[in-house]
């Protein structure tokens, strides 16, 4: 059980979590290994480590599925991961290497352990995605109007939001770069104007035609 103060404190753990947070919630939910890669080792770990803490994540106690077996041995055996490996080891510090090391040992799992969403982390999960599902229609939608100063006050609310929309498979790439059309606003010089927004979404862009929401 987790005690009065514990709970409080994770209450507003999950309260802020960043939209980085709901990057790596997400994947490791869907095992999307080539979303993981695309986030800092340092970063994912200590995302992992809130999700631990507030219950929102558990290791895998069971064997998991063959289907899953086999998608992540080949992913383990790919160029890509391998590739991701060597670089990992050249960039990263000692003080990192540590850090994530500590993690680990608290958390209690080795490098390769699987974990797994808990019942909690999915609700958490879907809560968010319905809210982003609420965010992107209201795009959508003074995009179709064109009405442009609208589009562009909501794009700037929501705009931390705009990496988790597509690697949750929310937001369509086309629209989204049409929508920056409409409102005559450059969409990289926007994007980078503003640190909180993760780049990881621009790996979206072309192929996420398929993932319109109604």
């Amino acid at each position: 059980m987790i005690q009065t103060n514990e709970k409080e404190d994770c209450e507003k753990t999950i309260a802020n979590l960043t939209s980085l947070d709901y990057i790596v919630l997400a994947a490791m939910h869907h095992t999307d290994l080539k979303t993981m890669i695309k986030v800092s080792p340092v970063e994912l770990v200590v995302s992992c480590e809130k999700f631990f803490d507030c219950k929102l994540m558990r290791k895998m106690d069971k064997t998991p599925p063959l289907k899953l077996q086999t998608k992540i041995q080949n992913w383990l055996n790919s160029v890509e991961y391998l590739q991701y490996t060597k670089n990992i080891n050249k960039s990263l510090t000692l003080e990192e290497k540590e850090k994530i090391r500590k993690i680990y040992v608290k958390l209690q799992l080795k490098s390769h352990d699987l974990s797994e969403l808990t019942n909690l982390g999915i609700i958490v999960l879907e809560k968010k995605k319905i809210e982003l599902i609420q965010y992107w229609n209201i795009l959508v939608e003074f995009y179709k109007l064109k009405d442009a100063i609208s589009l562009k006050d909501s794009m700037d609310k929501f705009a931390i939001s705009v990496p988790v929309m597509f690697t949750m498979g929310i937001a369509n790439g086309t629209q989204f770069i049409e929508m920056f059309k409409t409102m005559d606003v450059g969409m990289y010089e926007y994007m980078s104007a503003n640190p909180e927004i993760n780049p990881i979404f621009l790996d979206y862009l072309g192929s996420s035609s398929e993932h319109t929401v109604e």
